[in-house]
């Protein structure tokens, strides 16, 4: 980005701050706090497709509730830039009430003198998170009760860190809602991240109890293979060998339908990864900006598998959540955030991409031992939706 650019969006985040601190205090002298017999309005950022998953339950279960009321929001790029967005939330009779860009930060202050609460899914210090961090600096000078809900298995600064990601990253939410115990975070994440944490689980229940249809018995059955290769984690070496496993076992598997579903944010590509995209037969590809892929959302195409295979991330939780046999392709990397998905089938090798799929061929059930083992270790069991509305009602009226 130009520093010009740059400039002048981190002096906007300023002025919003300061106008929302103004009205803040200006709200706070005149007593005009919401009445506490009132329902806790509650606005929910979505910043990335995959946000509708974890907001969703949490949307339809304060439509149950007395306390609270929630509705949402959403970023420019969400909206306008991925296909499909709108056409889901509209799937559950919902629309963003308020679109953010950095050109309407400003706007978000007369918004925010609307709800008492914001909750994002992608919201720290890191720079492709600044609107959603910039908006909840606006928040919680204007005295707005500020969360932020982990928003993958591997959350950066929170459940994850490497060498280029590592403790700086910092949250502007008051409290940071984890999936799983609170104990079970690193010990390299920061203090000031740890004392914000509150355990509240992975609110996906539509996941654990999919509603989709499965696929009619006479289609081959589908393996769902989820990548995200991202040039920064994965090198040449791995994305080849993804690609050419991938490929040989769909000539070796005629009998299974193999349907590949890159992540939804990577729009930009490294030269390797699309000559693989691009190599690959037999394997039906869902590329993100492509409308068939918004038509077959991640819970769809899950729900209508037979097994899922993924690259480590967030997917291999949403498969176990919904039943289904889920490996993930670690092709020997140390790196120790593996340890976080076993007892999963890990692949090294392509026997491995072999070994999983006669298993599941032969008998699912195989896998059910190590699926139930991941789930107690990584989650908090029970009702994560309702578990988050009760801390952000609590918090509202602490406050």
């Amino acid at each position: 980005m130009p520093p010009a650019k740059h400039l002048l969006r981190k002096l906007n985040g300023l002025i919003c701050s300061l106008l929302a601190g103004t009205y803040g205090r200006v709200k706070k002298a005149l007593g005009s706090n919401s009445d506490r017999r009132q329902p806790v309005r509650l606005a929910m950022l979505v910043s990335r497709p995959q946000d509708i998953d974890l907001l969703i339950d949490v949307y339809l279960k304060a439509g149950q509730r007395q306390d609270v009321s929630a509705l949402f929001w959403a970023t420019e790029r969400a909206a306008n830039r991925f296909s499909g967005v709108l056409e889901r939330l509209a799937e559950y009779g919902a629309k963003p009430r308020f679109v953010l860009a950095h050109t309407t930060l400003c706007r978000s202050v007369a918004q925010l003198g609307k709800i008492d609460a914001l909750l994002t899914t992608v919201e720290s210090t890191l720079a492709a998170h600044k609107i959603p961090y910039l908006l909840t600096r606006v928040a919680n000078a204007a005295g707005v009760r500020t969360f932020t809900l982990q928003h993958g298995f591997e959350n950066v600064g929170l459940t994850y860190m490497d060498g280029t990601y590592g403790p700086h990253i910092r949250f502007a939410a008051q409290t940071v809602l984890t999936w799983g115990p609170v104990d079970n975070i690193p010990a390299a994440v920061s203090d000031e991240t740890r004392r914000k944490c509150v355990a509240v689980g992975c609110p996906k229940l539509h996941l654990a109890a999919p509603a989709e249809e499965k696929r009619p018995a006479a289609d081959r059955p589908v393996i769902a293979v989820f990548e995200g290769l991202h040039a920064s984690r994965f090198d040449d070496d791995y994305t080849r060998q993804f690609f050419k496993d991938l490929q040989e076992v769909a000539q070796n598997y005629p009998g299974l339908h193999f349907i590949l579903k890159p992540h939804p944010g990577a729009l930009v590509r490294t030269q390797r990864h699309d000559e693989g995209l691009a190599s690959l037969r037999g394997v039906d590809v869902l590329l993100p900006a492509h409308p068939a892929s918004a038509r077959l959302s991640t819970p769809r195409l899950i729900a209508c598998a037979t097994a899922v295979i993924t690259t480590p991330s967030t997917i291999a939780l949403d498969a176990a959540l919904a039943e289904t046999p889920v490996a993930v392709v670690r092709y020997g990397q140390t790196i120790p955030y593996y340890a976080w998905y076993e007892p999963l089938p890990l692949i090294d090798t392509p026997a491995d991409w072999q070994d999983f799929l006669d298993k599941v061929s032969r008998d699912p059930q195989l896998l059910e031992t190590s699926r139930q083992t991941f789930l107690d270790k990584v989650i908090l069991p029970g009702d994560a939706a309702d578990r988050l509305l009760d801390v952000v009602v609590s918090s509202h009226r602490r406050v």
